[in-house]
């Protein structure tokens, strides 16, 4: 039997302003945009004891704490922690999935089977690693399958470790109101409400499957088979493809703060020219991905007339396809790619038509000058002969 760990770390941005400094423990922070449309994007859990909440409007988290720490996104920060994180959980498996910025699934059967330890202590070891590297902290969920280890990982926060099985996933899971089944989305909610389905417990019920699928449809399988705690997919490693460069995030709540937004594809387009100047690629296919929900994605991509591969070649053409695109409804995820890459040395300068002109007018100035050096050698060839001549 696989054990899957889902690892997540526990309020992540604000957890990463206070590993940077200290003054922000254990005071209510919130991490948010500052124009009138900004939304709290991550809170403490001491701003939490508040009332405040992810995806909440800024102005009435203000409300509810006047003593309120209010940072600004830093992902250059999320990142670098990010990347540490990940760094060492690959110390104990290199069958790692990254879900998002601050989660991931990792297939541990094999360092389990070699170092025959128990899972839960090998989740309190990777805690512990994890706080003394980092200062932050994780909660763990440890399932034979993903979706268990998904649904085990939100059951105790912070620090949290819950091991979840098909023994006791009835007593765990099933009293679980729906709206905290991973995969049920904020619309469908109440719609499984309306007929009937208020619990996870009653997803697994087969009979209540017919008022499931004339809400869920083709979905209803899906959901009654991870009711009860069925699911086949396997940890899949993240690989990169050279063949087109991209980075994407998914935000930890839905936002529509163009601010966080913009602040976002700034960070992605830093990444995709750095990735793509490491390995001498360019690219004039330039493409960007919002993803609304579950179901709804745009994507959009442009031909440039230049092979390109910095930062602000990519950012400006990525703001340019975000704007022409977005519907101002709140973003779960970004993403920018450079398509069809090619190496460095391999590209085919074209000449604009601005060029061409430029060219062909200096060619006229370089022939009018040649034109006129053999005049004058011809006018001083014809002087000297008809010297010659006279005498």
């Amino acid at each position: 039997m696989q054990i899957i760990f889902h690892i997540d770390l526990n309020a992540f941005y604000a957890s990463a302003e206070a590993s940077v400094d200290p003054s922000l423990i254990g005071k209510p922070v919130v991490i948010s945009g500052m124009n009138r449309r900004s939304i709290v994007s991550t809170a403490s859990y001491e701003a939490r004891k508040y009332g405040i909440h992810s995806a909440m409007p800024l102005f009435q988290a203000k409300q509810l704490c006047k003593n309120l720490i209010i940072k600004p996104v830093n992902f250059d920060l999320y990142r670098r922690l990010s990347n540490d994180f990940f760094t060492i959980i690959r110390t104990y498996s290199s069958i790692i999935e990254i879900a998002s910025i601050d989660e991931c699934y990792v297939d541990m059967t094999d360092y389990i089977r070699i170092n025959q330890c128990q899972p839960y202590d090998l989740a309190l070891k990777i805690q512990n690693h994890v706080y003394q590297s980092l200062k932050l902290k994780c909660s763990i969920g440890i399932a034979p399958n993903k979706f268990l280890a998904k649904m085990a990982s939100d059951m105790k926060k912070p620090m949290g470790i819950t091991i979840l099985t098909k023994y006791n996933l009835k007593e765990l899971m099933w009293p679980l109101d729906i709206s905290d089944m991973y995969g049920v989305g904020k619309k469908t909610v109440p719609k499984l409400k309306k007929v009937g389905i208020n619990t996870i417990g009653d997803i697994a019920q087969y009979k209540n499957y017919n008022k499931l699928r004339t809400v869920a449809g083709k979905y209803a399988l899906i959901l009654y088979r991870k009711a009860n705690g069925i699911d086949n997919q396997k940890v899949h490693v993240n690989r990169d493809d050279l063949k087109s460069v991209g980075h994407s995030t998914t935000l930890q709540y839905d936002s529509n703060d163009t601010d966080q937004l913009y602040e976002i594809l700034n960070h992605l387009a830093k990444r995709v020219s750095l990735r793509a100047k490491k390995n001498n690629l360019v690219s004039n296919s330039v493409s960007i991905t919002i993803k609304y929900s579950r179901f709804d994605t745009v994507s959009r991509q442009t031909i440039l007339q230049d092979y390109i591969n910095d930062y602000e070649s990519i950012i400006s053409t990525a703001k340019y396809l975000f704007d022409s695109n977005y519907n101002g409804q709140p973003v779960r995820l970004l993403g920018i790619s450079l398509n069809n890459t090619i190496n460095i040395n391999d590209q085919i300068v074209q000449i604009s038509l601005f060029d061409h002109q430029q060219i062909k007018k200096e060619e006229n100035t370089t022939r009018d000058f040649i034109h006129k050096l053999n005049k004058e050698h011809h006018l001083n060839l014809k002087t000297a002969a008809d010297t010659l001549k006279r005498k």
